[in-house]
């Protein structure tokens, strides 16, 4: 299983896979990155390793050569360890790295590619990145997506055939997710309504939109609340400004980075993403599992998501007042909110859940 190790969706569902192939169906399983997986608490099962990717500093390259060292070592792990699949998150650098490693090896290892979004939309998207994140695309054994929306923007960007890819939607474990999980009170001693924002805080999931859609609802509810900040990124000081600017400083907590992501999304009345693009949206997934009412934008994967008006709501971007609005009804029907608020935990217990959604990948691994 090669894997980003950063706080993000594609490191949590690698990890979240390996531990139920390895936990749940007996397999044996071997993460392979710059550092263990995101989430993981500490200590593996028998059945599941982690291994380093050890990074040789050398004056001649001006950046070091993850790619290479990864392939290197993967080559050795799949000798040493008889790996008959590898799982690669991300067409870059992953996917490249499993080929060559396969390539090296001599052994007919399958490699299986999951693309989660910016891998095609940003990175790959780049002229000078587009012909070798095809490439991985292309002699990966198996490729996944994790939204319809992604799938087909894959196809219309590197002309890859629909049957090259195979959708298989991301999902959140429940012992993790639940309405069920323990609240916060600290953090809400008065019990206030909490609108709660989760995020890498980078340009793309428009975090300066999280403050002012935040300022338009107080105004409109006009009723104690607070607004949480869960992440750390780029824009977290400008944040921090224009909540100084718009005087509600004393309205919002910027948490930073935090484990217990659940407990925090149950204490929560209000999930807020006005991204500028998702390709699926786990954070607005973990929120529907803990009974949060989300709010986002109508981009990517999220329209598969969310049912504007039955499972959540949903905005054009960058229509900020349109999301001020449907936060002022929500807010102000309990009806509404308890009819939001059941069907979205329905949705994301019934189409997202984990057992299906890891047997449609042991399946692919089988083939």
């Amino acid at each position: 299983m090669l894997h980003y190790h950063r706080v993000g969706g594609s490191g949590i569902v690698a990890y979240e896979i390996g531990r139920s192939m390895a936990e749940d169906r007996g397999h044996e399983v071997h993460f392979v990155g710059m550092e263990p997986p995101f989430r993981f608490g500490g200590t593996f099962s028998e059945r599941m390793h982690f291994h380093k990717v050890e990074v040789k500093e050398y004056p001649v390259f001006d950046y070091q050569p993850y790619t290479l060292a990864l392939a290197s070592q993967l080559s050795e792990l799949i000798l040493l360890h008889d790996i008959d699949v590898i799982h690669s998150h991300y067409a870059l650098p992953h996917a490249v790295a499993a080929h060559l490693a396969k390539e090296i090896s001599g052994k007919p290892v399958k490699t299986v590619a999951t693309l989660h979004g910016t891998d095609i939309t940003v990175v790959g998207a780049h002229p000078t990145m587009r012909n070798i994140t095809c490439y991985a695309i292309r002699v990966s054994n198996r490729v996944t997506a994790v939204s319809d929306s992604l799938k087909e923007a894959t196809i219309k960007e590197f002309g890859i055939s629909k049957n090259k890819i195979r959708k298989i939607y991301n999902f959140v474990n429940p012992k993790h997710f639940n309405p069920d999980l323990p609240r916060v009170k600290q953090l809400n001693p008065k019990g206030k309504k909490i609108i709660i924002h989760i995020s890498n805080l980078r340009p793309v999931k428009s975090p300066l939109d999280v403050i002012e859609i935040f300022y338009g609802i107080q105004k409109t509810i006009r009723e104690e609340m607070e607004l949480w900040v869960v992440g750390e990124g780029p824009l977290l000081s400008a944040m921090i400004a224009r909540a100084g600017e718009l005087d509600i400083s004393n309205s919002v907590k910027f948490i930073g980075i935090y484990s217990n992501i659940g407990s925090l999304l149950a204490s929560a009345d209000c999930f807020l993403l006005p991204s500028k693009q998702e390709s699926f949206g786990l954070a607005a997934l973990e929120a529907m599992m803990c009974g949060t009412p989300v709010i986002a934008t109508r981009v990517g994967g999220l329209p598969e998501l969310i049912d504007d008006g039955s499972t959540g709501f949903l905005f054009d971007f960058g229509r900020n007042q349109e999301a001020v609005d449907k936060a002022s009804e929500l807010f102000q029907n309990e009806q509404l909110y308890a009819r939001i608020r059941e069907n979205g935990l329905e949705r994301a217990r019934t189409k997202y859940d984990m057992t299906a959604i890891v047997s449609q990948y042991e399946e692919l691994y089988l083939l």
